[in-house]
This record gives C-alpha cells, sequence and structure tokens, in this order.
C-alpha cells in the first residue's frame, strides 16, 4: 500500500497505448494453497476497483494514498483504470468476481518507475504483495525498467516487509515523515531463492489442503447402476475416512443409509473436496456451486475433456480457469484419484482397496498407467504411504506432488510415471533439490519422441527423446524402462533404503549361476569388489547364511547380490528369512534371485509380500541386479547441486540486451544475424569467434586472406556446405594467394547449383573438432547440447543434453557424456584437448542461452579444440521474439499449451472494445 503521486495525470503516458498483454495473465497460487487470476487492468474494471477501494478499512486507505479518500472519484477510476501497459501498468488480482489486490507501477524516468500495492484487508497475510511484486518487476524488465521506487509510511510495516524479503537490495531514506524506498529489479540469487521457496510452500500447502480433507462431497452418484461416483464414494467408505461425506445425486433421496442432495447448492457448507463425477458441460457448471459452500479442492474423473479433442481442451480449459478464479486447484480431468495410508487413511481412487502401509509416494497419470503401478506394488507388498493419479494433469501436476512430498518426513522414496511433462525445466528444479533427501525413480513409457498423449494439454517439444532423458538424468532421478523396472526400482529402496555406499558383492551357489549375476553387474555398471561363486548347493542352508556373514561384514560390501538355485530340499522362506537377518545386523543391503520351480517361488514371493523386513526377491540374475542397479543409481545424482556459474566480469548483458532488440525490432519471425552481427552478440559473453571475410571472387578472396594471414580456409556460407568437405564445400590448408585464387575458381565451378557467397579464414591450429549448441525449446525451454563434429553429430546422433545455467562440473557432466567424447583424451604420444578452455565456452553459451530467450537457436561449428585453447571457427545465430517460457522469474501456475486462456480472450475482447470505442 505504498503511495504514487497520481495528481492530475502529471505521468500520464509519453508511450502509444501497447497492445493488450495476455502473456502477462496468470493464475498464482498464493501462501494459504489457494489459487488466484491476475491480469493487466481494463476499463471494465472500473466498478470492481471501487467496490474494492470501498471496502477497504479507513486505516488502509490512508496508508495507500495519504489521505483518508473514502471513494475514488470518476477521474480517479479513469486515471487507474485507463492504462498503455508500458509507461503505466497495473494488475489486478482477481478470486470469483471480486478484486482482492491491486499493484501498479508508473514510469517516471526512462529506467524508473514508481510502484504501489494495494491489498484487501481481508485477504492480508496470503502472499499477495509479494507476488504482485514479482509480476510488476517482470512486466517492468520487458518494458525497460531497471529501478523501482516507492514512499511507504513508517507504519507500512507489511509493505516495507514485502519490499525487504523479496531479495532485492532495498535502499531506503527517511525524509519528512516518509520511508522512500529504491531497488533494482533485475533477479538476484537472493531473490531467486526467496521466490522458489515460497512457490514451495504455496504448492505444498495446496496439496495438502486437497490430500487431506476433513469433510467429502460427492457428485454423480447413481443409486440405479455401478456409476463412476458410486465406484469412488465405495472405495472412500471402505478406506476407513471419518469425515462428513456429502452425496449429490437426483436419483433418489437417500443412497446406503446416507441423505441424498438434489443440487451441489443444498449441501450444506463447508466442504473441503469435491468429487465431480458429472458430464464436462455439468462439471464446469458445478464449479460455481462448489464455490458457493467453500470447496478449496477438486477431483475429476471425468474423461472426455482434452481427450476428446480441440472442443473438450477448451472445455478442460475453461475448466481450471474457472477453478482457479474461485480459488479451488483441480486434480484432473480423467483422474484416478488419490489415497493415503497410516493414521488418518483416505481413498478417493478407483483403487478398490488400501494398499499396504508404508513409506513410498507413487503418482502416475493416466488411469491404465496409475492403475498398473498400484498392482505391481500390491504384488511385492511395497508399502505406500500416498499415491496420486493425476489424469490429464491440467492443473495439479506431478510437479505439485513432489512439492509436497519433499515436507513429508514419513515419505522414504518416490516412484513416478511420466507419459508427459508440462514444464520440464521445473522439475528438474525441484528434482534437483528433493533428491538430496529422497530418491526419485521415474518411468517415462517408450517412445520416438517427447509428444504428449491424447487428453494432456502441454507444449511439444522439438528436441529427440534422449534429450529430455539425459536432461532428467542430470537432475539426479533414477530412470527405468517399463512399469516392473519402476516398482522393483521401488521396491528395493522402500525395503532396503539407499545404500551406504557402491561396493558390491556377488555370490551364488553353483558358478553358472554365479556367472550369469557377473555378467548382468558388468553390463550394468556395478561396483563388484567381492564375489564368491562356489558355496556348495545342497540342502543345507547355513552353508549360504555362512557365506553372506563372511561377505557382508564390517568394512566389507554395501550391497550383496546373492543367486540361489533351489535344491528344492528345505524351507525357502527359512533360507530368505534367515539372510535377511543376517545383512540387516551388517548393515549391507540384500537382493535375492531364487531359481526354483513355479510353487516354491510363489510360496517365497507371498512371503516377502507380507513381511516388509525381508529382501526383494527375484526369479533371474538380470532382474536383481537391474533392481540393485536403479537403488545404486540414486547415490550417483545424490550430490548434484544446483548449477551457479561464477560471474565473468567481461559479459555485457546491456549490451547484448541491446543487440537483440535492435535485431528483432519490427520483426515477427526468425532472423539470422550475418557473421558481423553474430561476432558481436558472441563477444558480449567472451566468445570470440576467429576472423574470416566474405567474398565473391578470386581477387577479393586473395586480398582477404593476405590481410587474415596464410594458411587460410575457403567455405561455401550455404547452410547445407558450409561444413562438408565431402561436398566440395570446405578447402582447407590453402598455402598461398595463387592457390586461392584457383580454390574459388574450381569451387564455383563445381558447386554451380549454390551462389552462396564463400568465407575465407585462416587456419586454425590442430585439434579435435566439436559442436556446441543452444535452443529455444518451447517445452524445456533454453538446452544446451553439445558433439564431436562429423558423422558422430550428423549420423550416429551422439549428442549430450543440459539446461542451464551450467556451472564447470556441469560443463564437464555434458562434454564427457558423449560415446566420441575419448577423442579429447590424451593418446599415445599426442597431448589431450584443453577441456579447460573448452568448459568455459559451454558455461558461457550456457549464460547467453540462459539471459537471451530470443536467441531460438545458436550453433558453434565447427570449434576447434586444440591442446592450448578453443578456436570458434564458424558461427550461426538466429532470433526470434522471446517465448513465454514455462519456468520463468514470476510464480505462475501451469497452464497447458501456449494459447489464450478463456479469462485471456474475455480480457482481449474487452481492451478490442475499447480501442474501438
Amino acid at each position: 500500500m505504498a503511495r504514487r503521486r497520481d495528481d492530475d495525470g502529471r505521468r500520464a503516458a509519453s508511450h502509444g497505448a501497447a497492445p493488450y498483454p495476455a502473456p502477462w495473465e496468470a493464475d498464482i497460487a498464493l501462501r494459504d494453497g489457494t489459487a488466484a487470476h491476475l491480469r493487466p487492468i481494463l476499463p471494465g474494471d472500473a466498478d470492481a476497483l471501487e467496490a474494492f477501494h470501498e471496502a477497504q478499512s479507513e486505516h488502509s486507505r490512508y496508508l495507500r494514498f495519504f489521505a483518508p479518500m473514502p471513494r475514488l472519484s470518476p477521474r480517479d477510476l479513469e486515471r487507474f483504470t485507463v492504462v498503455d501497459h508500458h509507461d503505466r501498468v497495473a494488475l489486478v488480482v482477481f478470486q470469483g468476481e471480486a478484486i482482492i489486490a491491486v499493484g501498479r507501477f508508473d514510469r517516471v524516468a526512462p529506467h524508473e518507475a514508481e510502484i504501489a500495492f494495494n491489498v484487501s484487508d481481508r485477504d492480508q497475510g496470503r502472499g499477495l504483495g509479494s507476488v504482485l511484486l514479482e509480476h510488476l518487476a517482470a512486466a517492468a524488465r520487458e518494458v525497460g525498467i531497471r529501478t523501482f521506487v516507492a514512499e511507504v509510511l513508517p507504519q507500512n510495516s507489511r509493505m516495507l516487509s514485502v519490499f525487504t524479503d523479496a531479495g532485492f537490495d532495498v535502499r531506503r531514506h527517511y525524509e519528512d515523515g516518509i520511508v522512500e524506498v529504491a531497488f533494482d529489479i533485475d533477479p538476484t540469487d537472493r531473490s531467486e531463492a526467496v521466490r522458489l521457496e515460497r512457490e514451495h510452500r504455496a504448492e505444498s500447502r495446496a496439496m495438502e489442503r486437497m490430500l487431506t480433507p476433513s469433510s467429502i462431497l460427492v457428485a454423480g452418484v447413481s443409486a440405479a447402476r455401478d456409476s463412476v461416483g458410486g465406484r469412488l464414494l465405495t472405495a472412500l467408505e471402505d478406506s476407513g475416512f471419518t469425515g462428513p461425506v456429502h452425496v449429490v445425486t437426483r436419483d433418489a433421496f437417500e443412497v446406503r443409509g446416507r441423505p441424498a442432495h438434489p443440487r451441489i447448492a443444498d449441501v450444506p457448507g463447508p466442504v473441503d473436496l469435491a468429487v465431480l463425477a458429472l458430464r464436462p458441460a455439468d462439471c464446469i457448471a458445478a464449479v460455481a456451486e462448489c464455490a458457493r459452500i467453500g470447496v478449496r479442492s477438486l477431483v475429476v474423473p471425468t474423461e472426455g475433456f482434452a481427450d476428446a479433442g480441440e472442443e473438450g481442451a477448451r472445455a478442460q480449459r475453461r475448466l481450471v480457469s474457472r477453478a482457479r478464479r474461485f480459488g479451488m486447484r483441480v486434480l484432473g480431468p480423467a483422474a484416478f484419484g488419490f489415497l493415503r495410508t497410516g493414521q488418518d487413511p483416505i481413498n478417493v481412487s478407483f483403487a478398490p482397496r488400501l494398499p499396504r502401509a508404508g513409506r513410498a509416494a507413487l503418482a502416475g497419470q493416466s488411469s491404465a498407467l496409475a492403475a498398473m503401478i498400484l498392482s505391481g506394488a500390491a504384488a511385492r507388498g511395497v508399502g505406500i504411504r500416498e499415491f496420486v493419479g493425476a489424469g490429464n494433469r491440467a492443473d495439479v501436476s506431478i510437479n505439485d506432488c513432489l512439492q509436497h512430498w519433499e515436507d513429508d518426513p514419513e515419505i522414504g522414496v518416490i516412484g513416478l510415471a511420466l507419459e508427459s511433462m508440462g514444464n520440464p525445466r521445473k522439475f528438474t528444479r525441484i528434482a534437483r533439490r528433493i533428491t538430496r533427501s529422497h530418491p526419485v525413480v521415474v518411468l517415462r513409457p517408450p517412445a520416438l519422441t517427447i509428444q504428449a498423449p491424447p487428453g494432456h494439454d502441454v507444449r511439444s517439444s522439438t528436441l529427440p527423446r534422449r534429450a529430455l532423458d539425459q536432461v532428467l538424468t542430470s537432475a539426479g532421478v533414477v530412470g527405468t524402462r517399463s512399469v516392473d523396472h519402476l516398482v522393483d526400482v521401488v521396491e528395493m529402496l522402500d525395503r532396503q533404503g539407499v545404500p551406504s555406499g557402491t561396493r558390491v558383492g556377488l555370490l551364488a551357489n553353483t558358478p553358472a549361476l554365479g556367472a550369469a549375476l557377473r555378467g548382468a553387474a558388468d553390463e550394468a555398471g556395478l561396483h563388484v569388489v567381492a564375489e564368491q561363486r562356489h558355496v556348495p548347493a545342497i540342502g543345507d542352508e547355513r552353508m549360504m547364511v555362512r557365506a553372506l556373514t563372511r561377505m557382508a561384514g564390517p568394512g566389507g560390501v554395501d550391497m550383496v547380490l546373492a543367486g540361489v538355485l533351489d535344491p528344492l530340499s528345505g524351507d525357502p522362506v527359512e533360507l530368505v528369512r534367515r539372510m535377511a537377518d543376517v545383512a540387516r545386523g551388517s548393515g549391507a543391503g540384500l537382493g535375492v534371485c531364487l531359481v526354483t520351480e513355479p510353487d516354491r517361488y510363489d510360496e517365497v514371493r507371498r512371503a516377502v509380500r507380507d513381511d516388509p523386513a525381508l529382501p526383494p526377491v527375484h526369479p533371474t540374475p538380470a532382474l536383481v541386479v537391474r533392481a540393485a542397479a536403479g537403488a545404486l543409481a540414486h547415490l550417483a545424482g545424490t550430490g548434484v547441486a544446483d548449477p551457479r556459474p561464477p560471474e565473468r566480469e567481461d559479459v555485457d548483458r546491456v549490451r547484448a540486451r541491446a543487440l537483440v532488440e535492435d535485431a528483432l525490432e519490427g520483426v515477427r519471425g526468425v532472423v539470422e544475424l550475418d557473421t558481423d552481427a553474430a561476432r558481436a552478440l558472441l563477444a558480449c559473453y567472451g566468445l570470440e569467434l576467429m576472423p574470416g571475410r566474405v567474398v565473391s571472387e578470386p581477387e577479393e578472396a586473395a586480398a582477404a586472406a593476405t590481410a587474415l594471414g596464410f594458411p587460410a580456409v575457403l567455405k561455401s556460407t550455404d547452410p547445407q556446405l558450409a561444413h562438408r568437405a565431402d561436398l566440395g564445400g570446405v578447402r582447407l590448408g590453402i598455402p598461398d594467394a595463387e592457390r586461392l585464387r584457383d580454390a574459388v575458381t574450381a569451387m564455383r565451378r563445381d558447386l554451380p547449383f549454390s551462389d552462396a557467397p564463400l568465407l575465407v579464414q585462416p587456419m586454425a591450429p590442430p585439434g579435435v573438432a566439436v559442436v556446441v549448441r543452444s535452443v529455444e525449446d518451447p517445452s524445456l525451454g533454453p538446452v544446451v547440447s553439445f558433439s564431436l563434429s562429423g558423422d558422430a553429430d550428423a549420423l550416429l546422433e551422439d549428442v549430450a543434453y543440459a539446461i542451464p545455467p551450467l556451472d564447470e562440473a556441469g560443463a564437464r557432466r555434458l562434454i564427457a557424456q558423449p560415446a566420441t567424447a575419448v577423442r579429447l583424451s590424451p593418446g599415445p604420444g599426442l597431448p589431450g584437448a584443453d577441456l579447460g578452455a573448452l568448459v568455459e565456452t559451454v558455461v558461457r553459451v550456457g549464460m547467453l542461452a540462459e539471459d537471451l530467450p530470443e536467441v531460438a537457436r545458436l550453433e558453434l561449428h565447427p570449434v576447434v579444440v586444440a591442446a592450448d585453447g578453443v578456436h570458434l571457427v564458424g558461427a550461426r545465430v538466429c532470433l526470434a521474439p522471446a517465448p513465454n517460457r514455462t519456468d520463468a522469474t514470476r510464480r505462475v501456475l501451469q497452464s497447458g499449451a501456449p494459447g489464450p486462456s478463456p479469462t485471456a480472450e474475455r480480457s482481449r475482447a474487452q481492451h478490442r472494445g475499447r480501442m474501438g470505442a
């Protein structure tokens, strides 16, 4: 509620009215877990703004305007609601039809603006001021503002806290009873940390509210048939949920002994959670009724939304938009539901019964995959703490689940099945943090691309599937390839916990079984430090127990994989139980491969399923090794820290931003920079492109090479020929001017189909040619890739990918990932490449890609890595208007694939109507 000097319209816009900035619209999560809608103000908001102002206390109005100001005059309302979205910007936050907060800034200097907030009295303490500040700062940076100033009364401690707690470097000056505040709005490490912590709390709280309701409404229960609502009601009743349950149906006055209500509006509120098992249109209509009785969360099991085509996708957006507008979060549509075991069990899902209680948290998306995961977990006896089946994940997503589970001390391992990802960049950010304390095991069902299944309204990626797989691995998650693989790894971690180290011992009672274990372990890359293949295969189980005792002794191994060929005498369950006692006493993990007849194997698996103290048992060496390898893979990712590349003093971000804006002025599509412009942009990040001159004629080429130095390189600038010596597009090692003239004549003769100019450069020193790229992907945002030049890149697709920013450790991991990267290592009698210089190049490319979303594509090709430095021989830079990144510097609830929300469409129409008038 800082004051602005709005009097007399002296700060009227000097800039013409800009188009309605639809990208500034956003659904936001508040501190208490509810949602709200934020958008630029419009003239039609005058009545709502006046009602908001008049509802404020006299004290709040005084803090905002430094005067009582009981009403806003027509002139005030026009000044506050008619803005140009450039020099005068205002954002309003709605819940329902009411404004609950407003924030604005007015430009007072070319790069400075005065900021003010006003939050409704009843909504104080919900984090509205901090989220408004984030969105105002993001909008201000877009229009060239770099500094915010404000005047605040000393007693307005809440507003002063909004500024100081946001993580900016706030400067204060007290004069004439007023606190003058100023701060630069470029994000800092501290402001980003504050933003992410607030995001975490809000999203965790929203999931807590959804998964722990005190009262539930089920709409769509049929008394005459086995309806979807009826199945969910049965699961809820059988779970032991003790809170009030309300049934809404028009079929009967009573359902299973419960009074039935014909309409949601007839249910006595408040109700925490509503299950809407209704037709799509009825689900949308029910949202407002739910809001009137205080519903905070919705579960929508109904199909026929985005999975039914574009019309259904629009209906899905309307459902989510309306629910968020009323402060609610939505699980679904097409949701399998959720369940929780433990002290306060609940089952609001299609699972017929609750699983065994435990420490695993599982989540899936489609109902089919969710059912397979629960079935696999039940067959193995995996103890589950919580399960969430998100369906089309139009609102609540796996990211929200992770935010919630990070705060639950009862969760030991997390397993996820991801058919699509609405915000992969955010997922990797959360995963990188959460894998320091919890193993995260991920299944991405096999596919050739990153395209989403029907019903998942998400942005498509332009990158190959392996790009996202590599990005996820770099975040510390454990990747799996099937439901069985996922559940096997989760079972190993659930039963055995995280291994204390990577040392593996192999134990077998036949040499053949031992050899099979060793082969599988070597293929999986396990660190085998002890091996015993000759334990006598007799009916005396003590032999195997003694061998395990010796191998698992102190200081020996961290995990033992035991292969047992059943002699078909004795009790195999007792053998597994005694082996488990030994392993537990030694602190080593244990996995068992039991080869026996089906009946005896099933007997052991039943015993393991019912006893969480027993180790996982598998029928083949490959399966037990696969499960163990997944558990051990978690250790490799626990040290992955948030990448924070150190600042480089020679990086000139201001000049880079100016170059990009100049190049894109008046441009709507993609523009490729010429060589000089590309050279200038790269130089802003300390990336020096080798000199070169574009030529057309032999004499011109000879003069250029004489100035640059021989030996020279001649290459075509045609994108299809620029790096293809095999097609005649490159001539290397030209020693003098005469030979260069001949080369120009020959290249023109041999390439009659291309009239592209030619490029003359000096030869780079001997070294390994590599390719460093960045691309602005619609789904992942900026992605940096690395490969060796030539067939490894063009044919073998031996390419590594990572999300910037990259520190030096991350850049080294990226460079080491391609199989052909061994060429960078020293060979017999040959020096190695200068990896330090290459790492620095990759780090700087990552900085450029992170800073400039307008860089649609950057290709440094080739980069010659010599023994004492790198040489950037060629570069292509393509720019395009900046996309709306999925994980930007403001808190936003995901909104699916690009495209206007229903609210944005209405806002644009209102804006057009005003402009037309």
